[in-house]
């Protein structure tokens, strides 16, 4: 991104110049990708619109504002976690992954101008969205259950887990910090710095939508644990709740219907030693039975 403070002719000579400088180097100026555009119309940067309009105060300044394409992707991205075809799928596991998508891509845009206006629209959508997937989950008859049942405030809290608000995110003012330009420095002043990043632009394309490899086994873990506490089965020792596993005391492969092994009296917490001690135990089983 060059920004140029003249007519449009000099900014079009320097596009003349760069594109000279480019061939130096054995690299081709792209016409496709390079455009020339005024400040007032606009432009997309690293996924943030930069413009310049009227400020508070009257007079005409430079705004960083969130692009309309990156909210209908991002309500998109909610509408693919919160889709009628996972209810399989536990409803911790949904909660996750709706908080980690609001979680970075809040943070990513909370340096823009106003971005609480944005932050209220979508957690609209994310509000009735979590509610009607509940409704489908659970088959509850109707809204007042569902926000009987699971409503928090202006959220959801499933057993111990809360879905988060975009509005708690708030306006953060971005501070630039000087930084060395790689191509003007001398060598030796370069290898004392630090190798210099480029921007991570913020996607969505290797978000977790909350899909288990095994349905419903997170909410079954959730309730295992408020059941008998992270206290391991065998060694009698309590544990941090990340540091045990919910463990099937008959095997599922035993099981005709794999449903039936995952009732809550076929379940255990175990610690991770035990649990290991445990599988070993089980594969050595199998293998004389096969």
């Amino acid at each position: 991104m060059v920004l140029c403070n003249g007519t449009k002719a000099e900014a079009l000579a320097i596009k003349e110049e760069l594109k000279e400088l480019l061939s130096t180097m054995g690299l081709t100026l792209s016409e496709e990708k390079t455009k020339v555009t005024h400040i007032t119309d606009g432009f997309d940067f690293l996924g943030y619109r930069v413009i310049r309009s009227i400020g508070t105060k009257g007079k005409m300044i430079p705004k960083v504002l969130i692009p309309e394409r990156a909210i209908k992707h991002f309500q998109g991205n909610i509408r693919r976690i919160l889709s009628p075809s996972t209810t399989n799928d536990s409803a911790k596991a949904k909660i996750i992954a709706v908080n980690r998508v609001i979680r970075g891509w809040c943070e990513y845009y909370r340096c823009t101008n106003s971005p609480s206006v944005i932050f209220r629209k979508v957690e609209n959508e994310i509000f009735w969205g979590m509610a009607h997937w509940l409704g489908r989950k659970y088959k509850l008859k109707g809204m007042p259950e569902i926000m009987r049942r699971y409503r928090k405030g202006n959220t959801f809290l499933y057993k111990s887990i809360l879905l988060e608000k975009p509005s708690k995110y708030t306006a953060k003012r971005f501070v630039a910090r000087t930084w060395h330009n790689p191509y003007t420095e001398p060598e030796q002043v370069r290898a004392e710095k630090d190798r210099m990043k480029r921007e991570s632009l913020f996607t969505h394309d290797h978000a977790w939508i909350g899909k288990e490899s095994r349905p419903g086994m997170m909410d079954l873990r959730e309730e295992i644990l408020l059941r008998d506490g992270p206290i391991c089965a065998r060694c009698k020792e309590t544990f941090h709740p990340y540091e045990v596993q919910v463990d099937h005391i008959i095997l599922r492969v035993k099981f005709k219907n794999p449903t039936d092994a995952d009732r809550l009296e076929n379940l255990q917490v175990l610690c991770t030693n035990c649990h290991r001690a445990k599988t070993k135990i089980d594969r050595k089983v199998l293998s004389r039975v096969r």
